[in-house]
């Protein structure tokens, strides 16, 4: 299995999958991706077709510089935005505008620089230069006109410029977080559950995810729900500031009626904020919030409370704690195992002699009808080659701490190595045990046994607590099933018998498990 072969594999399905998104958000995101898409799919074609490995490194080389950089950048954009460290922002807009100039970004880096100046205080300089798109047309006319409106604190006049632009606006779920704010701003509460509700399924699709996240905290924190908006700031919306957290935060004690400990902690803001938020904070103080709960019909609490499992079910099935936490030791444990025993391949005799593979446990069938069983698990730590290690290690790094943080320490272990153990037997039942050469290594079987794994816990979601997020996460576990399948049947020397078992046995094993989970004991 080369290099060439798998960066094939990988940029064609990438480039197919997003050319696929781009067509069904065209208007969000532009023809730009699509030429692109269609660019590197041709390239790799090429190569494909003329058996050009130049060629193939080309296309990879193209998906790098104008997809994954960008796409990597922009989450990064969204995050510095979020946390409100808008030169960083400006910054990251401007090199993605110079990397894909037709994708919306142009204008972006002259938006940021009006936050970038109301943050240091000069807001009548950047009103001006905000002012300027008042007659433009265009999603960043929009969202100028949108932060116009939000710096100066003319809530009234957003909703009616909304009302005004309802038809491109409702085409552009991008502008559904701050339609929100400015229904709770004006203390409409009905109309902000109503908007969200009517929203609920653009709002699901959001991404990056952190938009999802802050409509969620925005209706919470209106409606005086103050322990989601606790629970959103200690999972994805930590990354927000302290002021913003501590605004938001007394934001719905005020709407909760908690009003005197509330003025009380925006007072205590004021000093160190700075001068937005401080704009925000004074209209808060000078504007009081309805009361949620007199102003609420049952409907509209009825809504808010569907919202909160929507969080809990995002918390449950779709958090993925950093590889590094204390939730992830198992997969760590396992990673450093597998390259210590790669950094013996290497010392004894390199990862791709055979003889050395053979030595260390490989499953060769001759060997285990011999009565070596013992292969059966040492070949789960073997690896043929450095690339064979990295893919496998990313895929354990990508699906392990879901996995472990859903069922917890000891059953993941059990999980990985069963899968590992029992696909690797399965294999063994298929292999010619007359024909000398054969040799099975890898950890790919229990990779793929967390997949089956991952499939388990989703369905297990979707049929007991009718998570939406889950019943997503699985069709895309399905695809991800798929695409292995159709990858093995094509690269001859890809195992596809161990991994179908390996996704078979991990998820009839987390099947078979109590439904008790690590996340359940930790909560």
């Amino acid at each position: 299995m080369d290099f060439d072969t798998i960066l094939f594999w990988f940029v064609c399905v990438s480039c197919v999958c997003a050319l696929l998104r781009a067509l069904t958000h065209l208007r969000a995101l532009g023809g730009g991706w699509i030429v692109v898409y269609l660019l590197i799919l041709a390239v790799m074609g090429a190569g494909e077709r003329w058996n050009s490995k130049p060629a193939i490194y080309a296309g990879g080389i193209l998906w790098t510089v104008l997809v994954l950089v960008p796409a990597l950048l922009a989450r990064l954009y969204i995050r510095c935005f979020l946390q409100q460290r808008y030169h960083t922002a400006r910054k990251l807009a401007q090199i993605v505008s110079w990397l894909h100039p037709a994708g919306g970004w142009r204008q972006q880096p002259e938006i940021l620089r009006a936050l970038e100046l109301a943050q240091a205080g000069d807001i009548a300089t950047a009103v001006e230069i905000l002012r300027r798109y008042q007659n433009a047309q265009g999603l960043n006319a929009a969202a100028a006109i949108a932060n116009l409106y939000r710096l100066t604190n003319q809530w009234e006049e957003l909703i009616a410029w909304q009302e005004e632009h309802a038809p491109e606006l409702r085409r552009n779920p991008q502008f559904i977080p701050m339609s929100l704010r400015a229904c709770g701003e004006v203390g409409d509460l009905p109309g902000l559950v109503s908007l969200f509700d009517r929203h609920e399924r653009e709002i699901a699709r959001l991404e990056p995810a952190l938009q999802r996240h802050l409509c969620r905290l925005i209706l919470f924190a209106f409606c005086g729900r103050r322990e989601p908006v606790e629970r959103a700031f200690a999972g994805p919306l930590a990354v927000m500031p302290s002021s913003a957290r501590a605004l938001w935060l007394a934001t719905a004690d005020l709407a909760a009626g908690r009003d005197q400990d509330a003025r009380r902690k925006l007072s205590g803001l004021l000093p160190e904020a700075d001068p937005v938020t401080r704009r925000a904070i004074e209209r808060r103080l000078s504007h009081p919030l309805a009361v949620a709960e007199q102003v609420l019909s049952p409907e509209s609490k009825q809504i808010i409370a569907r919202c909160e499992r929507e969080q809990w079910h995002e918390e449950r099935f779709a958090t993925r704690p950093s590889l590094f936490s204390t939730l992830a030791r198992a997969c760590q444990i396992f990673i450093a195992l597998n390259i210590l025993a790669f950094l013996m391949e290497v010392n004894l005799g390199g990862s791709r002699n055979l003889a050395v593979l053979f030595w260390l446990g490989g499953l060769v069938p001759q060997a285990v009808s011999q009565g070596e069983w013992w292969r059966l698990v040492a070949a789960n730590f073997l690896h043929y080659g450095p690339l064979h290690l990295t893919m496998n290690m990313l895929g354990l790094w990508m699906l392990g701490p879901f996995v472990e943080f859903s069922l917890g320490f000891r059953r993941f272990l059990l999980v990985y190595l069963l899968s590992g153990i029992g696909a690797m037997g399965v294999a063994l039942a298929f292999m010619n045990t007359t024909r000398n050469g054969e040799l099975l290594v890898g950890a790919s079987a229990c990779v793929m046994g967390l997949v089956g794994s991952t499939g388990a816990i989703l369905l297990r979601g979707w049929q007991r607590y009718k998570a939406r997020i889950a019943s997503r996460r699985l069709v895309s576990i399905l695809f991800i099933v798929a695409l292995q399948t159709l990858f093995d049947w094509v690269v001859p020397q890809v195992s596809m018998t161990a991994h179908l078992s390996g996704v078979v046995i991990g998820f009839l094993t987390t099947l078979l498990l109590k439904h008790g989970s690590g996340y359940a004991a930790r909560s």
